[in-house]
């Protein structure tokens, strides 16, 4: 009989090195911080560019009064009252917002460091409110209030 040996066995296991433990964790060390990276550069740029984007809220409320103006004045008078608590809502917070009466007059000369609320037209932001007809012009009411929106603008 004929002894055959078979070439395979003669071939040698092909091994890969073995990936030591330290260089495993260094991989992953560096992939979570390049993760980490990334995710800190697409805040950067969103943020800049909602910033870019983000207009100053006096500007939203100008806005919101100078549209109140194709109103007729009763409906208009109301509507400027209510831009004007949501603005000190917004600004100064939900308890300067809540004040009634002379309170509020106050609350909203402090805000725009003004008299006109207590002692000129924009008294009709309260007793206007309340009245058939009220004591004070109220047609120029809206652009002075845009006014001094503008005026507290950054």
């Amino acid at each position: 009989m004929v002894d055959t040996v078979d070439p395979l066995n003669a071939l040698q296991a092909i091994r890969l090195p073995v990936v030591p433990v330290s260089s495993l964790g260094e991989q992953i060390s560096a992939a979570l911080l390049a993760g980490m990276v990334a995710a800190l550069l697409i805040q950067l740029v969103l943020a800049y560019r909602n910033k870019k984007r983000a207009e100053p809220v006096e500007q939203t409320f100008i806005r919101a009064i100078q549209d109140t103006f194709i109103l007729p004045e009763g409906e208009r008078l109301t509507a400027q009252a209510s831009v004007i608590r949501r603005y000190v809502d917004v600004v100064a917070g939900d308890i300067a917002a809540r004040k009634q009466g002379e309170d509020w007059l106050e609350e909203l000369d402090g805000l725009f460091q003004t008299e006109f609320f207590r002692k000129g037209a924009g008294r009709a932001l309260h007793e206007g409110l309340y009245s058939r007809q009220p004591a004070f012009e109220t047609a120029a009411l809206g652009p002075r209030l845009c006014e001094l929106l503008q005026g507290r603008m950054p």
